[in-house]
Parts: structure tokens; C-alpha cells; sequence
């Protein structure tokens, strides 16, 4: 499964890393700067190192998952997702925008969400050929047990 990542920042970073610890998804980490892009990757490369050097995870183990998130743009990466998660900052027009765009690249049966949790879902997605979901994750959105994922 594929998974898009709409922004790098901590939220975004955190989303990816979700996804990523999970074999079998691969993470399009994307922002609207390819430099923005790969800048959120090595934020979450640094942080896996720390937990290297505590003896926490292996090299192996990190490179594995780094190895499933590739950093760009959504014109580059979102075209083939399966599922796009948007976590761009708090903004009605720029949520509506983005999605908009999207709407015109991604493939019809990827299904958008958002990381929202203050603006309205049904205003998000007003206008697209397609659902949207609110999907929360809290922050650090890898390690929150109220926002990891249980995948199937």
C-alpha cells in the first residue's frame, strides 16, 4: 500500500513514520518544497539515529524503514497512493486547495483524509469526486497509542 504524507513537519513526520514501521507500506513524505520534502526525512533519519545509539533499534531495522519513505512533491509521488493523509497546518484554504489539486492527480480510488482537528471535514472536502475522512493522529503521532495505526 501506498501512503502519501501531505506535509513535512512534525505532524507529517511523525504520520510517515506511522506508516513506515509497518512492512508493506510504502510513504511518499511530500511538501511543497522538494528541499521542505527531504528536510522532514532527515529529521526522522537524526531521530531513529538516537534510538540506534541508545540500543533501542538496529541499523538494519532503521534503514528498513527509512528505505519506505521517499521525500518530493505530491505532483511527483501522489499520482499511484492509495491513501493520502494530509497534515498541513491549520488552514481552510490551503486543506481546500491542496485537496483540490490532489482531487486532479491522485488516482479515483485513493481515499484523503485529514489530520485536522479543528476545521471541518465536510467543508474540506466540499467539491471533490471523492469521500474525505478525518483521521487524527496525535503528536508524536508514531509512539501515541491513541493515534497508532493497526494495520491490516
Amino acid at each position: 500500500m501506498k501512503v502519501g504524507v501531505i506535509g513535512a513537519g512534525t505532524m507529517g513526520q511523525g504520520i510517515a513514520k506511522a506508516f513506515a514501521q509497518n512492512e508493506g507500506y510504502e510513504v511518499a513524505l511530500c511538501d511543497i518544497k522538494q528541499e521542505w520534502a527531504e528536510g522532514g526525512k532527515e529529521k526522522i533519519a537524526k531521530g531513529y539515529d538516537r534510538l540506534v545509539q541508545k540500543g533501542k533499534l538496529t541499523q538494519d531495522a532503521v534503514d528498513a524503514i527509512l528505505g519506505r519513505i521517499t521525500p518530493g512533491l505530491k505532483e511527483d509521488l501522489c499520482k499511484d497512493c492509495d491513501l493520502i493523509v494530509e497534515a498541513a497546518f491549520e488552514d481552510i484554504n490551503v486543506k481546500k486547495t491542496t485537496f483540490a489539486e490532489l482531487d486532479k492527480i491522485a488516482k479515483p480510488e485513493c481515499i484523503f483524509a485529514s489530520n485536522t482537528s479543528s476545521l471541518s471535514i465536510t467543508e474540506i472536502g466540499n467539491g471533490l469526486t471523492r469521500p474525505m475522512v478525518g483521521m487524527h493522529f496525535f503528536n508524536p503521532a508514531d509512539r501515541m497509542s491513541l493515534s497508532r495505526l493497526s494495520l491490516v
